[in-house]
């Protein structure tokens, strides 16, 4: 068993000094880089950055979206090219599922159906990459540019989110990125994208507490202050929580069994709530959010007989899902697995789990990869972190970053648990 303290170069396999004959020769960097690329398109949408850039945010948005999915499918491709059939196929599956999951909408609900729809689900289509960036080897080196990306990201939210509260920017015109004031004495506020913060809050804190570094601490404190901004209570509790238990306990394998078990329980309770809504916790609440939470579980547990099996499907049109409950105010993605239920069916359900069991568990398999402990431990304390929070909220579900995070742990189901000595360039 992989020694959980030895450090990075320690750990990896021995690197062959043979460069790649080509970028995108197994080995090479080609497909870090391709990976990367489609991380930072995904964050024009699904960090809102297109939401802020007025007339022509809609444009970009598409665009984005686009381009993230040339260069997921691309990385499908090689996939394909390399012999890698199964994370090809779960790319196009990924794909595929986007639009079956619209089509099933429309059926149930007579919304015309749209091809363009459904454009923030393509990070449902990110496993390629992923696999080929665990073959070449270049994982880690990835992840260490998507840490730069959280801080930058984390940056760039405190400064929309300034602009935001001093009136520089006009909520009235973006509200797909705003979450409007509440009577909890909550303001305005810009939607974050959950994954760059919560993934830099992990690595930020594992790397401290392996070697305390100053740059490490300033960038900790960057992200405090960005899930302070938030406003999010939920998420920012659990991120909270999580980051205290792993540096009391300094096991983090413990911690993803008790968390999982923790969100099995959690997913069991809300079933229990479908029969019985009697049971919502959020009845003891008195706040608008509360309030919403609240109607969305009756309405599930109301119409859930019909849709159990194929789900209601992915929503699309300004309407969202009131040609299906005749109420405008009723998002699925607000309570939690009975959302997913709801949206996707037995067979969804039974998928998420299986993601968040994955995630909850990837610390051993990150490591025994050949990649460092801190790497192992902030990609198992991310997960935790996007289990426990999607008993209110899915974040791996495809409407929000956390599908791209999702997408990762099934690549690295896929891995041989022993590394193999692979070119790797300097």
């Amino acid at each position: 068993m992989a020694n959980a303290s030895a450090p990075y170069y320690a750990m990896r396999p021995q690197a062959v000094a043979t460069r790649p004959n080509s970028l995108f020769a197994v080995g090479g960097l080609g497909a870090a880089y391709l990976t990367f690329a489609a991380l930072c398109t995904s964050l024009i949408f699904y960090g809102f950055v297109a939401d802020l850039l007025g007339a022509a945010g809609e444009t970009i948005r598409l665009s984005a979206i686009v381009a993230t999915a040339i260069l997921t499918l691309t990385g499908g491709a090689i996939c394909l090219w390399r012999g890698k059939i199964f994370a090809a196929g779960l790319t196009l599956a990924g794909l595929f599922s986007i639009f079956l999951f619209l089509f099933v909408f429309s059926m149930n609900s007579g919304v015309p159906f749209t091809v363009n729809s459904g454009g923030e689900y393509i990070g449902l289509t990110f496993v390629g990459l992923f696999a080929l960036t665990f073959q070449d080897r270049s994982f880690g080196r990835l992840m260490r540019w998507f840490y730069i990306l959280c801080c930058g990201y984390a940056v760039f939210y405190l400064m929309a989110s300034g602009a935001i509260r001093l009136g520089i920017i006009d909520t009235g015109g973006i509200t797909r990125a705003i979450a409007s004031a509440d009577d909890a004495g909550r303001g305005d506020r810009l939607h974050a994208a959950a994954l760059l913060l919560v993934f830099g809050t992990a690595y930020s804190v594992a790397q401290m507490r392996l070697r305390f570094a100053v740059p490490y601490l300033l960038a900790a404190g960057l992200f405090a202050i960005a899930w302070w901004v938030t406003e999010s209570r939920a998420i920012t509790t659990v991120t909270f929580l999580v980051m205290v238990g792993y540096v009391a306990l300094r096991n983090v394998p413990l911690m993803g069994r008790a968390a999982f078990l923790a969100y099995l329980a959690g997913t069991l309770f809300s079933i229990l709530l479908l029969i019985d809504p009697s049971l919502n916790p959020f009845l003891y609440f008195g706040d608008q959010s509360a309030s919403i939470r609240v109607n969305s579980v009756d309405i599930a547990s109301q119409s859930m007989q019909y849709y159990w099996l194929t789900g209601a499907g992915i929503s699309f049109g300004v309407e969202n899902y009131r040609p299906l409950t005749g109420i405008t105010y009723f998002f699925p993605g607000d309570i939690g697995m009975m959302g997913i239920f709801y949206m996707y069916g037995v067979a969804g359900l039974m998928i998420y789990m299986f993601i968040s069991y994955l995630g909850c568990h990837s610390y051993w398999p990150v490591l025994k990869l050949g990649y460092s402990a801190v790497l192992a431990e902030a990609v198992t304390l991310t997960a935790i972190v996007l289990a426990l929070y999607s008993l209110q909220a899915p974040q791996y579900n495809g409407g929000s970053s956390g599908s791209i995070f999702a997408m990762m742990l099934i690549a690295l189901a896929l891995q041989p648990r022993q590394a193999q000595a692979i070119p790797r360039p300097r």
